[in-house]
């Protein structure tokens, strides 16, 4: 056998005597020894410090006088359980039971519990007084200590976190986290929260997918004018030299042996409703940019801007200027084809367009230039079988420039005709312009809305 006197709490409240009873019959390796004890009777807890609590990561059972208590949290080497804050003063039996099947035992004295009085000099300890009328409820102290690192792991129901908090003071997080310093020589700091999605289980006969890491789902606006909340609002850090960006995905790499895709780095869908939300909307900062591509683009719908142009090395000094070129604006879906022919001995031309050219274009214009002499040029015909049109010059051999353009006609075209003029107040309300994201005089703008003031330190690092 072996005695020990353990500590009491810091607020007084309690006392513990406890007294170990080794079970020798049962392999010491895993056999579980409780070293120290204590016991907390205002957050309802008992904390048991010792050995081989946990030899395999599962939650031993813990008995208090005979009933099984709900193990808060534990390792191997601590437990917290629960008892009721009204437990009487007395002597119980506290018995934990690990995953090995083996059992460890010590008996716990609860002392009186008496109400706390100012901190003031330590005199002698007087005698319980008589238990007197329950008086007003107090400030609610601090919440429980966890040991750490923690780790846990169990199964809840359907559709049911493990973990589910909510703050009830306005506007402060529920969860907050804050990565470590980077060490020193190396350059990235710990991440504040890591998500890691669960697998997928797909097989042969259906598809599976892996969980995100990461799911936030906006709050709802309650009023008629309110916004709802974003699913994610993410800040860049500060820097005297970069800022950190305010999102960074990276689609996930395909790893089967045939030739497989990547995930996107981004997937976004708009929301639904009378005017359906825009998938990305980016505002520039300052002189930045509001996108950057670095590789081709493909638009699948229409593409509206305020103007246009391309930008390439500049062909006599590549190194060191850029070429700048405004694209061709019309209001029509326009197509554009030129090239150069020189008439027949009779004076004739004959242009011949590709196969397609009818089928795609319609309303067809055309402009002739005759180069190197003076003649006249005429469109002796108009196109015609399946994409051909005829020349005419007033002398034979002449060589003539020859444009056509032509207005598209196929089914993507005829379905998406441009508007080309739209009211200013309907236009507000669309997809193309978002006046709002600017914010009115004495308004917030809606980055501004949706850009999270950083949180307040929290005490006590």
């Amino acid at each position: 056998m072996k005695f020990g006197k353990f500590n009491t709490t810091a607020a007084g409240r309690v006392g513990i005597l406890l007294l170990i009873l080794c079970t020798p019959l049962v392999s010491q390796a895993q056999t579980p020894a409780i070293n120290d004890a204590t016991v907390d009777l205002a957050k309802g807890h008992i904390t048991l410090a010792g050995s081989n609590f946990d030899p395999s990561g599962v939650a031993p059972t813990v008995t208090v006088g005979g009933t099984s208590r709900t193990v808060y949290s534990f390792t191997n080497t601590q437990i917290v359980v629960d008892v009721p804050t009204t437990l009487a003063a007395a002597t119980y039996l506290v018995s934990v039971t690990n995953s090995a099947a083996h059992s460890g035992s010590a008996y716990v004295t609860v002392g009186a519990v008496g109400p706390q009085g100012p901190i003031g000099l330590t005199g002698p300890e007087g005698p319980a007084g008589a238990k007197g009328a329950t008086g007003p409820a107090g400030p609610q102290g601090p919440a429980g200590t966890l040991a750490l690192p923690f780790y846990a792991s169990s199964a809840s129901g359907p559709y049911l976190p493990l973990l589910d908090l909510a703050n009830s003071t306005p506007e402060e997080p529920a969860i907050q986290g804050s990565g470590g310093t980077a060490v020193s020589g190396r350059n990235t700091g710990g991440v504040g929260v890591a998500g890691l999605g669960g697998p997928s289980n797909g097989s042969n006969y259906g598809q599976g997918y892996g969980g995100p890491g990461v799911y936030g789902l906006g709050g709802n606006g309650r009023s008629e004018y309110d916004y709802g909340g974003p699913g994610v609002a993410a800040v860049g850090g500060n820097s005297d030299y970069y800022g950190g960006p305010g999102l960074l995905a990276t689609g996930g790499p395909a790893g089967g042996t045939d030739a497989q895709t990547g995930g996107d780095g981004i997937d976004a869908f708009g929301g639904n409703g009378g005017y359906g939300g825009d998938g990305i909307v980016a505002h520039a900062g300052g002189s930045g940019l509001a996108g950057l591509f670095a590789g081709d683009v493909a638009v699948g719908g229409a593409l509206s801007k305020s103007s246009g142009s391309f930008k390439i090395d500049h062909p006599l000094d590549p190194a060191n200027k850029y070429l700048y070129h405004s694209f061709v604006e019309s209001p029509d879906m326009m197509n554009i084809y030129n090239g150069n022919v020189t008439t027949d001995g009779s004076g004739t031309a004959i242009v011949t367009m590709p196969a397609w050219f009818e089928a795609l274009n319609t309303d067809f214009r055309y402009q002739l230039t005759v180069i190197g002499q003076f003649a006249q040029a005429i469109v002796a015909a108009e196109m015609a079988n399946n994409g051909s049109f005829t020349i005419k010059t007033s002398k034979p051999g002449v060589k003539v420039s020859w444009q056509v353009t032509g207005i598209r006609q196929d089914a993507w075209a005829n379905a998406h005709r441009i508007q080309v003029e739209v009211d200013k107040a309907q236009q507000d309300q669309g997809h193309y312009i978002h006046p709002e994201l600017f914010g009115h005089e004495g308004e917030p703008s809606i980055a501004e809305m949706h850009h999270p003031r950083p949180p307040a330190p929290a005490t006590g690092r």
